[in-house]
């Protein structure tokens, strides 16, 4: 018997994800979870940047979250701009070779040259050089939610929080400047790999950015949170990194799950002033929505990576 789900009236769910690098196994997994919570709630995805490069799936992760927002799809999509989206506009905006040269080379030696590669298949590749660096102009640098942790509102930026925070982000990768550059790149290293004051007062920070190969770091004392699963480093073969968070907002509750490459959801944990670990009933409640027509992905992920680093 077939089960059908209904909506829950006026229940909206927000995620996060970040830095995903074109890893096309947890990004599949990821949006196949998403779209099966979209049957029973309203869904709004925020990307917090760096969606390509280093993965070998990287042109068709970007281009299918293009089309999605351009369908206004079922998954809302929110899409922030990182380092990466930073370099490729800017590549693809001042283009090889000449004095140019520099944004060019940045991109290419940053993972940008599998990205690009796979333009360079189609023949569409003019085409879709302008169409990307329009698209990649469009993208918001930092996000304020409305939801709180505790009393401090939810800050979402790809590395560095900006100066003044407005209600509705006026920052974008087409601004192209010092304040942008700031906030998809600057990380003033501490002992821990962290600038001292990566958090922004008054507000409870999500960033990306920095590869975490536990999945997530949680600074209490600047109240930040890092959610750079290491999706980079496992697209060069440091398959060690295997854990891939996406944050969950629903209404007053702020929880993250943990996913790993093998279409598993492994951890849980509710977020406030105390991380709660989940539950195993909590977490298999979440494993409902998972979509296990890819259980066998990563074997097959890991084959297809190591072929393009040969």
């Amino acid at each position: 018997m077939d089960i059908i789900y209904t909506k829950n009236g006026d229940s909206m769910k927000k995620f996060i994800i970040s830095d995903i690098h074109g890893n096309g196994d947890i990004y599949d997994t990821i949006m196949s979870y998403l779209e099966n919570v979209s049957l029973v709630d309203d869904v709004t995805l925020y990307i917090n940047g760096d969606l390509m490069d280093r993965g070998p799936d990287s042109l068709r992760v970007l281009l299918d979250i293009k089309e999605r927002i351009e369908k206004n799809d079922k998954i809302k999509i929110k899409y922030l701009g990182g380092n990466h989206e930073l370099m490729m506009y800017q590549a693809l905006k001042k283009r090889r070779p000449g004095k140019n040269v520099s944004h060019w080379s940045d991109w290419m030696l940053n993972g940008g040259w599998v990205t690009e590669g796979q333009m360079d298949f189609r023949d569409d590749y003019e085409e879709m050089c302008n169409e990307l660096k329009s698209f990649l102009g469009t993208l918001n640098l930092y996000h304020c939610f409305e939801e709180k942790i505790g009393d401090n509102p939810i800050l979402l930026v790809h590395a560095q929080p900006p100066r003044l925070v407005n209600k509705e982000c006026n920052r974008k990768i087409a601004d192209n400047d010092i304040p942008a550059f700031n906030m998809v790149w600057t990380r003033e290293k501490d002992e821990f790999g962290f600038r001292n004051k990566i958090g922004k007062e008054g507000y409870f920070t999500i960033i990306g950015h920095t590869p975490i190969q536990e999945g997530f770091y949680y600074n209490k004392k600047e109240n930040f949170l890092n959610i750079d699963g290491g999706c980079a480093a496992y697209a060069k073969g440091y398959f060690e990194y295997d854990k891939v968070p996406l944050i969950e907002i629903d209404n007053d509750k702020v929880s993250m799950i943990i996913f790993n490459h093998n279409n598993e959801i492994i951890n849980g944990y509710h977020l406030g002033e105390v991380f709660h670990k989940m539950s195993q009933d909590q977490l298999e409640q979440k494993r409902i929505f998972l979509n296990h027509d890819l259980d066998n992905q990563q074997e097959k992920y890991k084959e297809k990576i190591l072929e393009i680093l040969q």
